[in-house]
């Protein structure tokens, strides 16, 4: 019961909203934080978004994790219109100061900011590290997947622009792990804004993760396996699901989240949050399913498979 009263802790003040795929905000102490905000979210996209989209008026801070379309494409003009300071891998940042550099703009490249290994943030009460991680990309079998997919289901007009655009902008890509801690608490939430195969390069001391914000972005049996030996390794408290919605149909699908969540459950022995899109929720919400699966009967977690 000590550890929950700890994760509790952090739970003060911290509210969340989750907009579909890995796009985040995060309001505490009076700051608000966007985490790989995706604004241009498909008209037919599923779940739909209360109120038809999603546009913020104010952010402190933009923390982006690679640059996927769906992650940073909507990030420039948004920096630009809410004034923001915008924290991202060092090859993005290399881009943009070149362009901004380019284009006369030389006054916000401050506000431009690369994430370095071990580098120290805070942003209102939280501490940001961010941790470059290597990602397995797999960009052939990507765009087979979302062919067969847009074929099944009828690709239209709009779908093939979608399809061209994301081929476009779903280039191998430096990414990051997103390590927030509650200062006052220690309490903290790993973030992870893609998942394609391995993660890898992750600290040789392990991370103290009571959330781990898992992104969703298959289904299939050698993805699960890697998303159970992930958890097995941070050991979290509560997983917080995210990017499992069908975010730009025909080439996307929803994932199955009643089969994550028995796998998860059933290898791992650690419970599984799954936000409603749009609505507001708090790390004490993510308590409460850590302390009503701590009630239960809980039988040994079965080791995951190893992918060497």
């Amino acid at each position: 019961m000590s550890e929950l009263r700890h994760i509790g802790a952090i739970s003060e003040g911290v509210a969340l909203r989750w907009f579909g795929v890995a796009s985040f905000e995060v309001m505490h102490a009076g700051r608000v934080l966007l985490l790989d905000p995706f604004v241009s979210r498909a008209p037919d996209a599923q779940p739909p978004l209360p109120g038809g989209g999603w546009r913020p008026t104010h952010a402190d801070a933009i923390l982006v994790t690679h640059g996927h379309h769906d992650h940073f494409g909507d990030v420039p003009e948004l920096a630009r219109k809410l004034g923001a300071t915008v924290y991202l891998p060092a090859d993005l940042h290399a881009q943009r100061s070149l362009f901004l550099r380019l284009t006369g703009r030389n006054d916000e490249e401050a506000r431009w900011r690369p994430w370095t290994r071990g580098g120290r943030v805070e942003l209102g009460g939280l501490v940001v590290e961010a941790y470059p991680l290597h990602r397995e990309e797999r960009q052939a079998r990507w765009l087979q997947r979302a062919v067969r997919q847009a074929l099944r289901r009828r690709l239209t007009a709009r779908g093939l622009v979608e399809a061209v655009r994301l081929t476009a902008t779903h280039p191998l890509a430096e990414n990051v792990g997103l390590h927030i801690t509650h200062a006052a608490t220690g309490a903290s939430i790993f973030f992870l804004g893609g998942l394609t195969r391995q993660v890898r390069n992750l600290p040789e001391q392990p991370l103290a993760v009571d959330v781990l914000a898992l992104p969703l972005t298959g289904n299939s049996e050698w993805w699960l396996d890697d998303a159970v030996g992930l958890i097995l390794l941070l050991r979290p408290r509560v997983v917080l699901v995210h990017h499992h919605d069908d975010w730009c149909p025909p080439l996307t699908r929803p994932v199955d989240l009643a089969a994550f969540r028995h796998t998860v459950e059933e290898r791992c022995g650690v419970p599984v949050f799954e936000p409603s899109l749009g609505a507001t929720f708090t790390l004490e919400d993510l308590l409460g399913v850590a302390k009503r699966s701590s009630q239960r009967p809980q039988q040994a977690p079965r080791a995951g498979r190893s992918n060497g």
